[in-house]
């Protein structure tokens, strides 16, 4: 069992704070950074959620904005694909990104620095993540070609290396 505190209720090894890279959600963590202050509890880092979209192109939909459509988008995506992967086909597997938010400042990294507060890093945005959770799977697995699984597997390593270790004793006579 883990240590509990006189209430019984058990000892928190820190808090997590995850943020998105504007200014309206990293000001509810400046609040929460500053509440870990006062009430002492340490703060094992930042993250940056959905910091960027990232997806290979083979992935994107294409629209055209053309004068001519009336000045209505329309899907092209068929056309680009097959232009591409006939004249330049290693670019379908190049990963495309783009910023979801506008960022604020120096982001997250920034607020970290200012708070001395490690930051764990960032998880790209990833549909698949949301709906792995939604069927009750593990993202990891199910989708290991993600570009967020790289991201989730660091920030994931160094939590557990920052987490005070007790051993338990089953284990240890197992």
């Amino acid at each position: 069992g883990g240590e509990m505190n006189p209430d019984g209720h058990a000892k928190l090894g820190g808090a997590i704070m995850v943020t998105t890279p504007e200014e309206v959600a990293m000001m509810d963590v400046r609040k929460e950074l500053n509440f870990c202050v006062k009430t002492k509890l340490p703060v094992l880092g930042i993250v940056e959620n959905m910091s960027t979209f990232q997806t290979r192109v083979q992935d994107l939909t294409f629209y055209s904005n053309r004068d001519n459509d009336g000045g209505k988008k329309v899907d092209c995506t068929r056309e680009v694909i097959e232009t591409l992967r006939e004249k330049c086909p290693d670019i379908l597997n190049v990963i495309a990104s783009a910023n979801v938010f506008p960022p604020s400042g120096d982001g997250p990294r920034g607020m970290a620095e200012r708070y001395k507060v490690p930051f764990l890093g960032s998880i790209p945005l990833d549909p698949q993540l949301l709906k792995s959770c939604e069927d009750g799977m593990c993202f990891i697995q199910a989708y290991p070609q993600s570009t967020a699984v790289s991201s989730i597997n660091m920030i994931a390593d160094q939590i557990i290396r920052a987490l005070p270790v007790e051993e338990d004793a089953e284990m240890l006579q197992g």
